[in-house]
């Protein structure tokens, strides 16, 4: 009689040998990220039978990951991803490079490395400070199954203003609107022992869940597979769980398993509220639309100061007035500029033609519409007035017509820079 293999589960963690992955997860799943720490080769027995590491040898203790992560290459999405968190250590007093011997395994089944990540820790495991410096950091290897890859890294932008030198207040041109990009040095320090309370996973290396967060935001989608081979005490799974994806994890130490389950019961609604409050980008909307005001703004002075650089005017002023987004290649918005007051319509046309088209205004993302008007007063009233050195704090004394009021436009910015350290 032939048998019928069982389609796979997801939400679940397998008490198997992620050796047998091809053996459990059936050809209708589709992983879109991996995410794991294999086991420390050789310096930890995790108490099962068989594992992968203690005992070893180092050659099949590579050869082993090698097979695992050649199963799950064949499980992966066209445009998925995998994330291996990993050391270096020390053999015969020197330094086995495993991240990079590693990484030439993975190059052989097909994997591509995109990114190299440095992972600052703080803590460490207690064997790792042989020698005479404390080690502090581990590696991410970063790989994708094909050269394209989803990939969702405006969504982990750093748009915290708490987070971000002062200059951004002064500098708009040089921030992406949506937030600073993360760079490959992340800091997130190793959770303490009891740090969580009650519902803490005592596991001998947890990760922490924002870096996994982080992770999981850049590499997936809602409904997406998330899967840990090695998944130890949850981490990957329980923060997936939070963030409306689906997981899969192998784990051989049954305890690991209880110990998870327990915890994501007792997790699991305080988590998803926490994911869904912070993923409505509500604030990463308002910082973008504040760098595109204070861009706009920026770009009006900037022009203003140039034009009379090479000309005799002085006695002219520049309404500044957003008309949406721009459709053009790297540009984002489209601003219109109406200057009024004392001006050669032909003198400045040219002088401006040259200003736009050159650094620094040509880097500032604007698409920019000029007009030359004659207003009265009158058509003045509700505009915010900025002064020739200063785009981010509105004039207070709110006398628009002054000489020093030379930016005027319906944009309100009012930031002090100090406040942004």
């Amino acid at each position: 009689m032939v048998r019928t293999k069982r389609k796979s589960n997801v939400d679940v963690v397998y008490n198997e040998d992620s050796r047998r992955v091809l053996d459990i997860i059936t050809p209708d799943i589709k992983v879109q990220t991996t995410i794991t720490s294999p086991p420390y080769f050789d310096m930890k027995d995790y108490e099962s039978d068989d594992q992968i590491g203690y005992g070893q040898t180092y050659n099949d203790y590579l050869m082993d990951l090698k097979s695992i992560f050649e199963g799950i290459h064949k499980i992966t999405k066209e445009d998925g991803t995998l994330w291996i968190i990993i050391d270096t250590f020390k053999r015969n007093n020197q330094v086995v490079t495993l991240p990079f011997d590693l990484t030439d395994k993975l190059k052989e089944i097909g994997w591509l490395l995109q990114d190299i990540i440095i992972w600052k820790k703080d803590k460490t495991v207690p064997w790792s400070n042989s020698g005479f410096m404390q080690r502090k950091f581990e590696y991410i290897l970063f790989f994708t199954k094909s050269s394209k890859y989803k990939s969702n890294r405006d969504s982990v932008r750093v748009y915290d203003t708490n987070h971000l030198k002062k200059w951004w207040v002064k500098y708009p041109e040089r921030y992406n609107p949506k937030g600073k990009a993360l760079d490959e040095v992340w800091e997130f320090p190793i959770p303490i022992q009891g740090s969580w309370g009650d519902k803490y996973i005592r596991h001998f290396c947890p990760l922490p869940q924002d870096m996994v967060a982080t992770m999981i935001q850049i590499s997936t989608d809602e409904d997406d597979i998330v899967l840990d081979p090695f998944a130890g005490s949850g981490t990957v799974l329980s923060q997936s769980a939070y963030m409306k994806r689906k997981y899969i994890g192998f784990e051989t130490n049954n305890e690991y398993i209880k110990m998870f389950e327990a915890y994501i019961r007792r997790t699991f609604e305080i988590g998803r509220k926490e994911y869904e409050l912070t993923n409505n980008n509500i604030s990463q909307g308002q910082f973008e639309e504040t760098i595109l005001n204070l861009r706009a703004l920026k770009y009006g002075r900037v022009l203003l100061t140039n034009i009379q650089k090479k000309s005799e005017f002085k006695k002219f002023k520049i309404i500044v007035e957003i008309d949406g987004a721009s459709n053009l290649i790297h540009k984002l918005l489209k601003v219109k500029y109406r200057i009024i007051g004392e001006f050669d319509e032909a003198l400045f046309a040219n002088i401006i033609d040259n200003l736009i088209a050159s650094p620094p205004l040509s880097k500032f993302g604007i698409e920019p519409c000029f007009s030359f008007e004659v207003i009265s007063e009158d058509d003045l009233q509700g505009l915010y007035g900025y002064t020739q050195t200063n785009t981010y704090s509105f004039a207070k004394d709110g006398d628009i017509s002054s000489h020093k009021v030379r930016i005027l436009s319906p944009i309100c910015v009012d930031l002090n820079e100090n406040d942004y350290l």
